[in-house]
Parts: C-alpha cells; structure tokens; sequence
C-alpha cells in the first residue's frame, strides 16, 4: 500500500507530464473545502454502508465539471480504503506543488563565464534532479573567486570559493 506522500507525488507527477498543475490544484483546494465544510460529502466518501463502488459512481457522477484526472485520483483513493487520508494526501500535493512554483528561476553564479557545453551540462543535470525544466540564469561574479553558487527559488547553494574562505576565516576567528 502506498504512502500518503507516494499518492500525493504520483499525482503530482502525472499533473506535470498532462501540465494541468494549476487546475488539479485548484480543484483539489474545492475537494479539500468540501471534506471539511461538507459533511455530506465527507460521509459519501467515509461511510461504510455504501460499496467503494458506489462511491466511485457518486462522486464520478458528482465531479462532472472537474478534470478526469481528479475524478481517477478519488477513485484510486476510495478503492484503496485511503479516504480518511485524503486531507493530508492533498495537503501533500499542494506543498509539492508550492516546491514546484518556487523552481521556476535558477541563478548559477560563477567567477568567469562558463562555455555553452558547460552550461548545458548543468541544466541537464538540474533537470534530471527536479524533473522540471526551469528557467535558467547565468551569472559572472569575480568575488566569488571560483566555484559554484546556485539559487533555486529561495534556497542558496554555495560552493564558492569566496564563500569557504570566508566560513575559514570565521573559524580562525573563533578558535
């Protein structure tokens, strides 16, 4: 059986190959209101005294207007008796989801300018890392002496040279 985070990541997942992240989003963030505002709708999809393929028949009957690919997901989730944990599955997706919004821009930054095949090594390495293809920065920077900096949305990586020193010298410093 999988992981509330494994449903939540193959979800997500086939969200990115059919690029409809933004609307399975938004209506998981309408299934989510409506399991904790509804409780008719949460008492469909936990009750016991109707068959999960009832279930899937009601809210398939139900979700018309939404995407098929939301509809699919309920009912792989009601088959695998996981309805109780769809709240925290879709919780799951949304931050996957948010992790992925703040991957759109990478800033390499480097002390000279890197040739075209360097940088396109390092963009298919970030891509088979995030799986996603964002949108890519270089940039010069001589204080950085050498190395490697990268900025992928809010998290800083740095292996500069500059930046060694200066945890060196604040070592020294410290001793």
């Amino acid at each position: 059986m999988q992981s509330n985070a494994q449903y939540a990541k193959t979800l997500f997942d086939a969200c990115i190959k059919l690029n409809h992240v933004s609307q399975i989003h938004h209506e998981l963030k309408l299934i989510s209101y409506l399991m904790i505002k509804a409780p008719v709708f949460r008492l469909v999809l936990i009750t016991k005294r109707l068959s999960n393929q009832d279930k899937v028949t009601i809210i398939s009957n139900t979700l018309i207007k939404f995407n098929p690919v939301v509809a699919e997901f309920l009912s792989i989730i009601i088959s695998n008796n996981q309805s109780n944990n769809l709240i925290d599955i879709i919780s799951k997706f949304n931050h996957l989801v948010n992790m992925h919004s703040n991957i759109q821009d990478i800033n390499i930054t480097t002390a000279h300018k890197l040739e075209e095949s360097e940088i396109q090594s390092l963009i298919k390495s970030i891509y088979n890392i995030l799986n996603t293809k964002p949108k890519i920065s270089t940039i010069t920077n001589p204080n950085i002496i050498g190395g490697i900096k990268l900025r992928i949305g809010n998290k800083i990586f740095d292996n500069s040279i500059g930046f060694q020193i200066n945890q060196l010298r604040k070592t020294l410093h410290n001793l």
